[in-house]
C-alpha cells in the first residue's frame, strides 16, 4: 500500500545511519551511490569548518567542502575501508585546501583564537588563570600565546590547528600529513615547548 512506502524508507534510511563510515564506504565502492548522502550529513559541517581554517573565506570553504564530498566519491572504489574514514577524508580536504593556497599565492593559517579560549587547551600550554581578577593577566598572556604561534612555521601551525582547534589524535593527523604518530608527538612535544619558551619572558613580567 501507498502508506507502507514512507515507514519503509525511513526503515531503509535508519539501516543506513547505524552503519559505520568504513562500512558505508564499502556500500558506496559497491554501487550503493545512496549511502554517500548519510556521509555528507555526517561530516559536511566538519568539513566546512575544516576547509574554512584553511582558506578564511566562507564562500571557498562551502566550495572545498563540496569538492571534498565529490572526490570521496569519486574514490570510493581506492579507499581501505581497515583504515578510519574521517582522517582520510580530511586529508582530501587539506590537500584541496593546500592546493587552492597555492594557487592564489596565500600564506594563511593564523587567526588562532580559538586556540586561546578553550581551558583545557590554555592548561595545556601553562596559561589558564582561574580568578576574575586575573583578566588583563589572562589577555596578555593569550596575545603573547598568539605571538609566539605566529613565529612558527607553516607546518608547525597546521599541527597545533589541528590538534587544538580540531582537537585531532597524533595518529589521526600523523594520517592526515602523511606523516607517523611518533613523528607528530615529537614535533607536537617541540612546538610546545617553543612556544613556552616564547612566553616565558612575559611571566617574568606579570
Amino acid at each position: 500500500c501507498a502508506g507502507c512506502v514512507p515507514s519503509t524508507m525511513g526503515n531503509v534510511m535508519t539501516a543506513v545511519s547505524a552503519h559505520s563510515d568504513e562500512t558505508l564506504m564499502g556500500l558506496l565502492a559497491s554501487g550503493q551511490d545512496a549511502v554517500l548522502a548519510e556521509l555528507v550529513r555526517r561530516y559536511q559541517n566538519d568539513v566546512f569548518r575544516f576547509c574554512l581554517h584553511y582558506l578564511k573565506n566562507v564562500e571557498s570553504a562551502k566550495d572545498m567542502a563540496q569538492e571534498t564530498f565529490l572526490r570521496v566519491y569519486a574514490a570510493r572504489d581506492r579507499f581501505d575501508v581497515d583504515r578510519k574514514f574521517k582522517p582520510w577524508m580530511l586529508r582530501i580536504a587539506r590537500n584541496l585546501c593546500l592546493n587552492a593556497l597555492r594557487r592564489s599565492q596565500l600564506v594563511q593559517m593564523e587567526a588562532l583564537e580559538g586556540l586561546g579560549g578553550p581551558r583545557n587547551d590554555i592548561k595545556i600550554l601553562g596559561l589558564f588563570s582561574e580568578t576574575p581578577e586575573d583578566r588583563f593577566v589572562i589577555t596578555e598572556r593569550r596575545r603573547a600565546l598568539l605571538e609566539a604561534i605566529d613565529t612558527l612555521n607553516g607546518e608547525s601551525r597546521e599541527i597545533v590547528v589541528l590538534r587544538y582547534f580540531q582537537r585531532m589524535s597524533a595518529r589521526d593527523i600523523a594520517e592526515i600529513m602523511d606523516s607517523t604518530e611518533g613523528a607528530v608527538r615529537t614535533r607536537l612535544h617541540r612546538i610546545l615547548k617553543q612556544l613556552r619558551e616564547h612566553c616565558a619572558p612575559l611571566e617574568e613580567h606579570l
